[in-house]
């Protein structure tokens, strides 16, 4: 049920007036206080009074923003969220911040596209941990390392910020949370408990088939996404992996080739739904959604796309259960999403301004939860936000199980190939696998190394 909120951000903001002319600096404090107080309607009700201290120089200008977010939809909290974060900012600093939105599968290639042609380059932009080493490799990001160095929250951050942002000893981003995959199941439907083996999945498949429902569905389509959440954890869980310590492809391997055969078993006997591969996210959810599957490969995000699933998990009565993988290691998707700078930014001050601001505690604590994830400051994690069992479970499932894939140069286009490859081979069982695959590698390799 929706409600109405009151925001009331209360900053108190340390300013430094930097002298004109030739002499050194002498800064003069200030103590500002800005109250932003909107209605707004939003799904999830959240307490966002707070202090915030945030150190700026007196002249900045303003910053471009690049972001995947809607700021008009007053119906997704994430875009509530970043909407007031931006005016608090804007009142706080006086720095103006000029934002585009850019859809989340499309900024990275626009932000390398632009990077390579000359192109006008944001400030600030939204950033995924895998698209890193790509964008590094375009000339895209800035190493941020000293301008980090001395950063209010420089200390804080735990160590899965760093495999996320740090790149041979430099920092090209900051991980606000770290978000991950999860598969969520009926308890009842397993009551034997998870499945954590591959024989496991095909003794749940048959029992459950006997019932018209299917063990699980996800999505596996023709999309690099499908290779980041569904592919590449089977694939570590099994043994196998994505790229080698190069970055280049690696996926003719017999691990790899097992997985793909065994998966090509659960569909031909009929206990995953073919739409897991021919039909977009929605397509390999709506099974779970209509309550003709028994389990859903998700994340800590699908709190906010999958149909029911909040209900589920907010009611106790509900029987849910989240879990990682089948297989020896159990993987599942690591990913750390926050903020970079972009080569050629014309305000990178600016730009670590908004970085500093946004890594408050505070701040991170309302944005983490409201994309279920994990905040990479601990007092963050500490405030009341996370004390629930389902960011209990998810933080214990991604810290012991999580993943990061392998960095990559070419990893988009790398994992389009691959996931075009594998829907393919699903849709044709008389493909050869470890042909088809090692064809998808050489194709890759040859085409950009």
């Amino acid at each position: 049920m929706r409600s109405k909120l009151w925001l009331m951000l209360s900053l108190m903001v340390v300013m430094a007036m930097v002298l004109s002319g030739c002499a050194t600096p002498t800064p003069e404090l200030i103590e500002k206080t800005v109250v932003v107080t909107e209605e707004v309607e939003v799904v999830k009700t959240v307490e966002v009074e707070k202090t915030i201290e945030v150190e700026v120089e007196k002249e900045v200008g303003p910053i471009t923003m690049w972001a995947s977010y809607d700021l008009t939809d007053e119906e997704n909290p994430p875009s509530v969220t970043l909407n007031q974060a931006i005016a608090t900012f804007e009142s706080a600093t006086g720095i103006e911040v000029e934002y585009e939105q850019v859809a989340w599968d499309q900024l990275s290639t626009k932000l390398a596209v632009q990077a390579q042609s000359g192109g006008d380059m944001p400030d600030v932009v939204e950033v995924s941990s895998q698209h890193v080493m790509a964008l590094i490799n375009a000339g895209a990001l800035m190493d941020i390392a000293e301008m980090a160095e001395n950063a209010p929250w420089a200390g804080e951050v735990n160590p899965s910020e760093a495999k996320a942002c740090v790149v041979g000893g430099e920092r090209y981003c900051v991980a606000a949370d770290i978000r991950g995959g999860a598969w969520y199941y009926n308890t009842a439907d397993f009551p034997d408990g998870w499945p954590t083996t591959p024989d496991g999945w095909m003794e749940a498949g048959e029992r459950l088939a006997a019932e018209d429902m299917y063990v699980s569905t996800f999505f596996a389509g023709r999309h690099y996404s499908a290779a980041e959440l569904t592919w590449g954890p089977w694939f570590y869980s099994n043994g196998g992996s994505i790229f080698d310590e190069e970055g280049k492809p690696d996926w003719a391997s017999p691990e790899n080739v097992e997985v793909v055969e065994w998966a090509r078993e659960l569909l031909a006997d009929g206990y995953i739904p073919e739409t897991c591969f021919t039909g977009d996210f929605t397509a390999g959810e709506t099974p779970w959604v209509d309550g003709n599957a028994a389990s859903v490969r998700g994340g800590s995000w699908s709190y906010l796309f999958i149909p029911g699933l909040q209900e589920k998990i907010e009611n106790d009565e509900a029987e849910l259960g989240l879990a990682p993988n089948f297989g020896e290691g159990n993987k599942v998707f690591l990913v750390g999403e926050g903020w970079a700078i972009a080569e050629g930014a014309e305000n990178p001050e600016g730009a670590m301004a908004w970085i500093n601001f946004f890594m408050n505690p505070q701040i991170l604590a309302q944005w983490a939860s409201q994309h279920y994830g994990i905040p990479t400051i601990d007092a963050a994690f500490e405030s009341g936000e996370f004390s629930g069992e389902f960011y209990q479970a998810t933080a214990e499932n991604l810290a012991e199980n999580g993943v990061f894939i392998e960095p990559s140069e070419f990893y988009v286009e790398s994992l389009s190939k691959l996931s075009e490859t594998l829907q393919e081979l699903m849709l044709d069982p008389e493909m050869d696998v470890m042909e088809s695959l090692q064809e998808a590698q050489e194709e890759i390799l040859s085409r950009y190394w």
